[in-house]
Protein backbone atom coordinates (compact mmCIF):
# COMPACT_ATOMS: atom_id res chain seq x y z
CA UNK A 1 0.00 0.00 0.00
CA UNK A 2 2.85 2.34 0.86
CA UNK A 3 4.66 1.83 -2.96
CA UNK A 4 1.20 2.56 -4.58
CA UNK A 5 0.67 5.45 -2.41
CA UNK A 6 4.17 6.57 -3.21
CA UNK A 7 4.16 6.04 -6.83
CA UNK A 8 1.00 8.23 -6.82
CA UNK A 9 2.73 11.05 -5.00
CA UNK A 10 5.86 10.63 -7.45
CA UNK A 11 3.16 11.12 -10.94
CA UNK A 12 1.51 14.03 -9.22
CA UNK A 13 4.73 15.50 -8.48
CA UNK A 14 5.97 14.85 -12.47
CA UNK A 15 2.12 15.58 -13.40
CA UNK A 16 2.91 19.31 -12.01
CA UNK A 17 3.50 21.04 -14.97
CA UNK A 18 1.58 19.39 -16.91
CA UNK A 19 -1.54 19.95 -15.32
CA UNK A 20 -0.04 23.59 -15.43
CA UNK A 21 0.20 24.07 -19.03
CA UNK A 22 -3.58 22.18 -19.08
CA UNK A 23 -5.42 24.28 -16.98
CA UNK A 24 -4.54 27.61 -18.41
CA UNK A 25 -6.07 26.48 -21.64
CA UNK A 26 -9.48 26.64 -21.01
CA UNK A 27 -10.53 26.34 -24.50
CA UNK A 28 -9.73 22.06 -23.67
CA UNK A 29 -13.63 20.74 -22.99
CA UNK A 30 -11.62 17.63 -21.31
CA UNK A 31 -9.25 19.65 -19.45
CA UNK A 32 -12.36 21.84 -18.02
CA UNK A 33 -14.85 18.63 -17.83
CA UNK A 34 -11.91 16.73 -16.03
CA UNK A 35 -11.71 20.03 -13.54
CA UNK A 36 -15.57 20.31 -13.18
CA UNK A 37 -15.89 17.13 -12.42
CA UNK A 38 -13.77 16.76 -9.34
CA UNK A 39 -10.87 15.29 -11.01
CA UNK A 40 -7.49 15.73 -11.18
CA UNK A 41 -4.94 16.23 -13.77
CA UNK A 42 -2.80 13.85 -14.87
CA UNK A 43 -0.17 13.65 -17.57
CA UNK A 44 -1.07 10.78 -19.08
CA UNK A 45 2.41 10.02 -20.63
CA UNK A 46 4.21 9.49 -17.44
CA UNK A 47 2.47 5.95 -17.41
CA UNK A 48 2.96 2.91 -19.54
CA UNK A 49 1.06 2.78 -22.83
CA UNK A 50 -1.14 -0.42 -21.48
CA UNK A 51 -4.45 -1.48 -19.82
CA UNK A 52 -2.40 -1.51 -16.79
CA UNK A 53 -0.93 2.24 -17.29
CA UNK A 54 -4.24 3.43 -17.87
CA UNK A 55 -5.88 1.92 -14.25
CA UNK A 56 -2.97 3.86 -12.67
CA UNK A 57 -3.71 6.88 -15.29
CA UNK A 58 -7.42 7.02 -14.01
CA UNK A 59 -7.05 6.58 -10.04
CA UNK A 60 -4.49 9.15 -10.34
CA UNK A 61 -7.12 11.20 -12.15
CA UNK A 62 -9.80 10.17 -9.46
CA UNK A 63 -11.77 7.57 -10.78
CA UNK A 64 -12.54 5.15 -8.98
CA UNK A 65 -16.43 3.81 -10.49
CA UNK A 66 -15.15 2.43 -13.70
CA UNK A 67 -12.27 0.58 -14.74
CA UNK A 68 -9.52 0.52 -17.36
CA UNK A 69 -11.11 -2.71 -18.31
CA UNK A 70 -14.56 -1.65 -18.65
CA UNK A 71 -13.49 0.92 -20.90
CA UNK A 72 -11.08 -1.22 -23.45
CA UNK A 73 -13.21 -4.08 -23.38
CA UNK A 74 -13.91 -5.06 -27.04
CA UNK A 75 -18.03 -5.46 -26.97
CA UNK A 76 -17.69 -8.23 -29.88
CA UNK A 77 -14.50 -9.65 -28.83
CA UNK A 78 -14.75 -12.21 -31.92
CA UNK A 79 -14.01 -9.34 -34.18
CA UNK A 80 -11.58 -7.69 -31.96
CA UNK A 81 -9.24 -10.53 -32.38
CA UNK A 82 -9.74 -11.40 -35.91
CA UNK A 83 -8.38 -7.74 -36.36
CA UNK A 84 -5.56 -8.11 -34.13
CA UNK A 85 -7.00 -6.50 -30.98
CA UNK A 86 -7.34 -8.64 -27.26
CA UNK A 87 -8.40 -4.97 -25.82
CA UNK A 88 -8.84 -1.13 -27.56
CA UNK A 89 -6.13 0.87 -25.74
CA UNK A 90 -6.52 4.62 -27.51
CA UNK A 91 -3.76 6.68 -27.76
CA UNK A 92 -1.88 8.31 -24.65
CA UNK A 93 -3.42 11.44 -26.04
CA UNK A 94 -6.81 10.54 -25.71
CA UNK A 95 -6.75 8.94 -22.31
CA UNK A 96 -8.19 12.72 -20.76
CA UNK A 97 -11.39 11.80 -22.70
CA UNK A 98 -12.10 8.41 -20.89
CA UNK A 99 -10.99 10.16 -17.86
CA UNK A 100 -13.67 12.76 -18.32
CA UNK A 101 -16.24 10.10 -19.02
CA UNK A 102 -15.43 8.38 -16.53
CA UNK A 103 -15.90 11.10 -14.29
CA UNK A 104 -19.04 12.01 -15.83
CA UNK A 105 -20.45 9.08 -15.14
CA UNK A 106 -18.75 8.66 -11.44
CA UNK A 107 -20.49 11.86 -10.76
CA UNK A 108 -23.51 10.70 -12.78
CA UNK A 109 -24.16 7.67 -10.03
CA UNK A 110 -22.94 8.94 -6.91
CA UNK A 111 -26.14 11.89 -8.05
CA UNK A 112 -28.55 9.69 -8.77
CA UNK A 113 -27.65 6.41 -7.22
CA UNK A 114 -28.48 4.88 -10.87
CA UNK A 115 -25.82 2.39 -11.13
CA UNK A 116 -24.88 1.94 -15.16
CA UNK A 117 -22.24 -1.02 -17.14
CA UNK A 118 -19.80 0.93 -19.25
CA UNK A 119 -18.70 -0.60 -22.96
CA UNK A 120 -18.04 1.23 -26.49
CA UNK A 121 -15.37 3.34 -25.78
CA UNK A 122 -12.75 3.55 -28.13
CA UNK A 123 -13.68 1.56 -31.82
CA UNK A 124 -10.61 1.29 -34.38
CA UNK A 125 -11.97 2.60 -37.60
CA UNK A 126 -12.12 -1.01 -38.79
CA UNK A 127 -13.89 -2.51 -36.28
CA UNK A 128 -16.08 0.34 -35.92
CA UNK A 129 -17.36 -0.34 -39.70
CA UNK A 130 -17.44 -4.15 -39.42
CA UNK A 131 -21.31 -5.36 -39.63
CA UNK A 132 -21.53 -7.38 -36.70
CA UNK A 133 -20.66 -4.01 -34.90
CA UNK A 134 -22.66 -1.54 -37.02
CA UNK A 135 -21.29 1.40 -35.89
CA UNK A 136 -22.16 5.11 -38.09
CA UNK A 137 -19.24 5.92 -40.12
CA UNK A 138 -19.24 9.88 -38.49
CA UNK A 139 -19.81 8.93 -34.76
CA UNK A 140 -17.77 9.32 -31.74
CA UNK A 141 -16.12 6.15 -31.13
CA UNK A 142 -13.56 6.01 -33.16
CA UNK A 143 -12.39 9.17 -31.79
CA UNK A 144 -13.18 8.57 -28.35
CA UNK A 145 -15.55 11.20 -27.63
CA UNK A 146 -18.37 9.13 -26.11
CA UNK A 147 -19.26 5.23 -24.56
CA UNK A 148 -22.18 3.60 -24.14
CA UNK A 149 -24.22 2.74 -20.49
CA UNK A 150 -26.38 -0.18 -19.76
CA UNK A 151 -28.54 -0.08 -16.85
CA UNK A 152 -30.41 -2.57 -15.17
CA UNK A 153 -33.75 -1.05 -15.04
CA UNK A 154 -35.70 1.99 -17.28
CA UNK A 155 -36.06 4.21 -13.83
CA UNK A 156 -32.49 4.51 -13.62
CA UNK A 157 -31.75 5.23 -17.02
CA UNK A 158 -34.85 8.01 -16.64
CA UNK A 159 -32.92 9.18 -13.38
CA UNK A 160 -29.27 8.97 -15.54
CA UNK A 161 -31.38 11.39 -18.22
CA UNK A 162 -32.41 13.72 -15.89
CA UNK A 163 -28.76 14.14 -14.72
CA UNK A 164 -27.46 14.55 -18.13
CA UNK A 165 -30.10 16.85 -18.68
CA UNK A 166 -29.14 19.30 -15.72
CA UNK A 167 -25.19 18.95 -16.85
CA UNK A 168 -26.13 19.61 -20.19
CA UNK A 169 -27.90 22.73 -19.19
CA UNK A 170 -25.69 24.35 -16.39
CA UNK A 171 -22.59 23.48 -18.72
CA UNK A 172 -23.34 24.11 -22.36
CA UNK A 173 -19.65 23.94 -23.53
CA UNK A 174 -19.08 19.91 -22.73
CA UNK A 175 -21.49 19.74 -25.60
CA UNK A 176 -23.40 16.25 -24.18
CA UNK A 177 -24.70 14.41 -27.11
CA UNK A 178 -27.10 12.08 -26.04
CA UNK A 179 -28.30 8.47 -27.77
CA UNK A 180 -31.51 7.45 -25.51
CA UNK A 181 -32.78 3.80 -24.98
CA UNK A 182 -34.91 1.62 -22.89
CA UNK A 183 -31.87 0.64 -20.81
CA UNK A 184 -28.77 2.53 -22.50
CA UNK A 185 -27.81 5.49 -22.82
CA UNK A 186 -24.93 6.69 -25.58
CA UNK A 187 -23.15 9.83 -23.86
CA UNK A 188 -20.55 11.92 -25.91
CA UNK A 189 -18.60 14.57 -24.38
CA UNK A 190 -16.65 17.22 -26.32
CA UNK A 191 -18.47 15.89 -30.00
CA UNK A 192 -16.61 17.36 -33.02
CA UNK A 193 -20.43 17.21 -34.17
CA UNK A 194 -21.68 19.03 -31.12
CA UNK A 195 -24.50 18.55 -29.22
CA UNK A 196 -27.11 16.79 -30.64
CA UNK A 197 -29.97 14.04 -29.46
CA UNK A 198 -31.39 10.64 -30.62
CA UNK A 199 -33.74 7.93 -29.42
CA UNK A 200 -33.18 4.53 -29.85
CA UNK A 201 -36.48 1.84 -30.10
CA UNK A 202 -38.15 1.36 -26.62
CA UNK A 203 -37.45 4.96 -25.12
CA UNK A 204 -39.59 6.76 -22.90
CA UNK A 205 -39.05 10.09 -21.36
CA UNK A 206 -39.09 10.24 -17.65
CA UNK A 207 -42.48 11.81 -16.34
CA UNK A 208 -42.93 15.31 -16.39
CA UNK A 209 -40.45 16.42 -18.97
CA UNK A 210 -41.15 18.95 -20.78
CA UNK A 211 -42.13 17.46 -24.27
CA UNK A 212 -40.22 20.05 -25.93
CA UNK A 213 -37.03 18.74 -24.56
CA UNK A 214 -37.67 15.16 -24.71
CA UNK A 215 -38.43 15.34 -28.10
CA UNK A 216 -35.58 13.88 -30.86
CA UNK A 217 -33.60 15.23 -33.12
CA UNK A 218 -33.80 12.27 -35.04
CA UNK A 219 -30.29 11.69 -35.99
CA UNK A 220 -27.80 8.82 -36.14
CA UNK A 221 -24.99 8.75 -33.58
Amino acid sequence: MQSIRFLTFLVLCGSLGFASSLTSNKSDTYVRSIEQLGGILADPMAFPETVEGFQRYLLVSGVRAVSAVELTMPNHAGVAARLGFSAFLPPRAWWPRGAALALLTQTMQSTTHALAHVRNWWRPEAYNLDPSVGGAKNGDHPTANAFDLDFSSMIDRMKAELFLRSLDKQYPWMHLSLGLGALTAHIGLGSPRGHREWHYAGYRPPAGLRSADSRSANLLP
